[in-house]
């Protein structure tokens, strides 16, 4: 008789692994065709999850041709949103990946480096990866709401197109093995934007502002509780803090 060995669900060491608490979000994506191949890269690497902010032309049967059979279920379930920051509002970390560099993209990571924070994370923590459109990228402002600035070193020739940079960002995550722990859920970005509300209140109460530029104590602050990693529980602590500060100079 031929023994069957029992098959189990254990993957093999490097295979990509399913991320059902990953999320892929195109800003501003100019194609169709190019929103299809990138749904077939997240196929082949694990993901599901896709999102659109303000696409130019969200033609789901030309997104299908590309996508290919296998991957348009995700076409078919793909949320189209209007506004980038009520989007990211239940996310507790989120990557922005970015060609471009200066004053304010400072502290940008390879993809590998990005895989390597995202170990501090817990099974409760929800990631979302941002790219930005085909011709300009993300803006400034949209890099705001990014815990890390991604980006994809080349030799010479910077230009990748937007199925590749999902297909690399995705196969970086997909081998990220499972947390060894489960610390407390990082606090989303709906909760830090309350924090940021309250503490731009208290930075003008004091007179800790630049009227020629006056985002820029809050960009510093912004950038020094993102990387501090705030959990749910610190933030409301902080914000806590921050509002009794503000009652009692009123």
């Amino acid at each position: 008789m031929t023994r069957l060995d029992t098959q189990t669900n254990t993957p093999e060491a490097g295979m990509p692994q399913k991320n059902p608490r990953v999320s892929i979000i195109l800003v501003r994506p100019r194609y169709p065709e190019n929103i299809g191949s990138a749904a077939r890269a997240m196929m082949n690497m694990g993901f599901s999850d896709l999102i659109l902010v303000n696409p130019e032309d969200p033609d789901q049967e030309r997104m299908r041709k590309t996508a290919t059979h296998q991957a348009a279920r995700i076409i078919d379930d793909l949320k189209i949103r209007d506004n980038l920051a009520e989007t990211l509002a239940p996310f507790t970390y989120v990557a922005a990946t970015t060609t471009r560099k200066g004053k304010k993209r400072f502290g940008v990571i390879t993809p590998q480096s990005f895989v390597k924070r995202t170990q501090e994370l817990g099974k409760d923590d929800r990631i979302a990866i941002l790219f930005g459109s085909e011709d300009k990228g993300l803006t400034n402002e949209e890099l705001t709401f990014a815990d890390a600035l991604v980006t994809i070193p080349t030799v010479d020739f910077s230009s990748i197109n937007l199925a590749q940079s999902v297909m690399i960002l995705c196969y970086e995550l997909s081998r990220r093995p499972a947390p060894a722990s489960a610390p407390l859920r990082r606090a989303n970005k709906k909760e830090l934007s309350k924090v940021y509300d309250d503490l731009q209140e208290l930075l003008m109460a004091i007179d800790l502002h630049n009227p020629e530029n006056p985002d820029h104590w809050l960009a510093r602050f912004r950038n020094l509780l993102s990387r501090a990693g705030l959990r749910a529980g610190d933030a409301a602590l902080v914000r806590d803090f921050i509002r009794k500060a503000n009652q009692k100079l009123k």
